[in-house]
């Protein structure tokens, strides 16, 4: 995304009601320091992370979901390559 492009989308029209005109406003820019502070605070006060055991949990279930769908791929590859290679003989 270009820099016009997210600078237009950061403004913000407010109407003046004395005079019908539109007026843009731009939000106050955020310094680096601030964007890391506001990341700590995220991290450390806002977040809930998980228990070691319900960690160990996930992680569990995420490579028994791996290692099923990697056999079922697995198993159909080769059905696949039996059937092509019989059909090429």
């Amino acid at each position: 995304m270009s820099k016009k492009t997210s600078e237009k989308r950061r403004v913000k029209k407010v109407k003046v009601s004395a005079n019908k005109q539109v007026q843009t406003v731009r939000p106050k820019k955020e310094s680096f320091k601030d964007f890391l502070r506001g990341v700590w605070i995220e991290l450390t006060k806002r977040v809930i992370w998980p228990s070691p055991k319900e960690l160990w949990n996930y992680t569990a279930i995420v490579l028994a979901f791996v290692i099923f769908w990697a056999v079922y791929i697995g198993l159909w590859d080769m059905l696949f390559a039996k059937g092509l290679e019989a059909i090429a003989k």
